[in-house]
């Protein structure tokens, strides 16, 4: 049983590091053969893609992979049904109220808006079905379905523009990624094909269940607007102070170094939580602290190494692909990759202090978290200009960072002490 748990790890991390390669390398792709506005267009639209699942996702998610834990097929599927029609109920009113805008302002809502549109609505169920799959023990299918939509095209668009100059545009990425769900879908059928499909249809609305925990999920969902609003926040204001080519620069280097974030949070940082909880549910402080010190250095101690290989295997492929005007901001993607460094070591307190159920401090730091971020990239441009965005990004990740480690010491004291 050990093995096949560790070789289900190695197979999540596999995949987890393949999606990371080839959206590294469509960064590298778009940047070349597109240009910096498409970059940056880009940039905006995986931020869209980002913040729209919490943006209308009410909290909800945190709930649903709560109440699908060691229960029954049929009584999971049907909560996730539920929260399925919430969410296309809501996309629709914010589908509605965009478009609206976009008439009474005289916006053209040409062919790529639709596109983004579209890679809105498919992200954010891929989303709501994700977080129940892995709630449900069904990490590896979640991350197969993970690589197909996120990574198994880009190959596919990049040979296609590198062969058909013609298919060089970001309209032609976007199909290709909407076109992923084609695969995923018939995937995900395959994957259910033995749950009794027929009595999960009949399955009734469960508006009670909805309603009750829409009373309890307020916090979590400003928690989740906070930490989708400290990765993609700054964008947008770069985009709004310097333009689509500089946000275009912004967008290559943030991929590269969020790719290092990312893949510590979910082969790291992610791991340490039941050994956390379990060591806080037990009351050992001494057991909690010395776990805790682990991970800390584990985490502290590979961000840095892959850190390092980021940013040379960046400079090769920026030299073989003859990329020279990008290395004129070479500072700026120091910074951003020692704050993704600072990022993944801060992540890991944030787990702390998850289990130890501090659930408004968690929430409270986060949404704080965010208004800092937006205050000192707005700060941070004004005075220095681009040079701003990473000195901004930097600062916020130290200062994030130190917030949670004091909440942490101070509530690691309490550890197994009677209230």
């Amino acid at each position: 049983m050990r093995i096949l748990k560790k070789l289900n790890s190695f197979a999540n991390l596999g995949l987890r590091a393949s999606t990371l390669v080839f959206r590294f390398l469509l960064t590298f792709y778009i940047v070349k053969y597109l240009g910096y506005e498409a970059a940056g267009i880009y940039g905006l639209t995986l931020g869209a893609v980002g913040i729209m699942p919490a943006l209308i996702g009410w909290g909800l998610n945190y709930f649903v992979a709560r109440d699908a834990v060691g229960v029954p097929v049929v009584t999971a599927a049907a909560k996730i049904k539920t929260r399925l029609v919430v969410t296309t109920i809501s996309l629709t009113l914010a589908t509605l109220l965009a478009i609206g805008l976009a008439f009474a302002t005289g916006y053209p809502l040409t062919a790529i808006y639709i596109l983004i549109i579209a890679l809105v609505w498919l992200e954010t169920y891929a989303l709501d079905l994700h977080v129940p799959m892995i709630a449900m023990e069904m990490a590896l299918q979640a991350n197969i379905l993970v690589f197909i939509r996120s990574a198994l095209w880009v190959p596919v668009i990049v040979g296609l523009g590198l062969w058909l100059p013609e298919l060089r545009s970001l309209e032609a990425v976007f199909a290709s990624w909407i076109l992923s769900y084609v695969v995923v879908f018939a995937v995900l059928y395959w994957l259910i094909r033995k749950w009794p499909l027929g009595e999960i249809a009949k399955a009734p609305f469960e508006g009670e269940w909805i309603r009750g925990r829409l009373k309890k999920s307020w916090f979590i969902y400003f928690s989740d607007l906070g930490l989708v609003g400290l990765v993609y926040a700054d964008r947008y204001i770069v985009s709004f102070m310097l333009g689509l080519t500089l946000t275009g620069v912004y967008t290559f280097y943030w991929s590269l170094t969020n790719a290092l974030q990312t893949l510590m949070t979910t082969a790291v940082v992610q791991l340490a939580l039941p050994v956390l909880f379990k060591a806080y549910n037990a009351g050992s402080a001494s057991e909690w602290k010395h776990i805790m010190k682990n991970q800390f250095i584990k985490v502290a101690a590979l961000s840095v190494v892959l850190g390092a290989g980021v940013f040379v295997a960046s400079e090769i492929l920026i030299h073989f692909l003859d990329m020279k005007d990008v290395t004129e901001y070479r500072s700026i993607f120091i910074m951003l990759l020692l704050a993704a460094v600072i990022r993944s070591c801060s992540d890991l307190l944030n787990v702390g202090l998850t289990s130890m159920k501090k659930d408004n401090h968690y929430a409270t730091i986060n949404l704080l978290g965010v208004i800092l971020s937006v205050a000192m990239a707005f700060a941070m441009i004004e005075i220095f200009g681009f040079a701003g965005t990473g000195i901004a990004a930097l600062a916020t990740a130290i200062l994030v960072a130190i917030a949670r480690a004091i909440f942490l010491f101070k509530f690691s004291k309490t550890i197994g002490v009677a209230p």
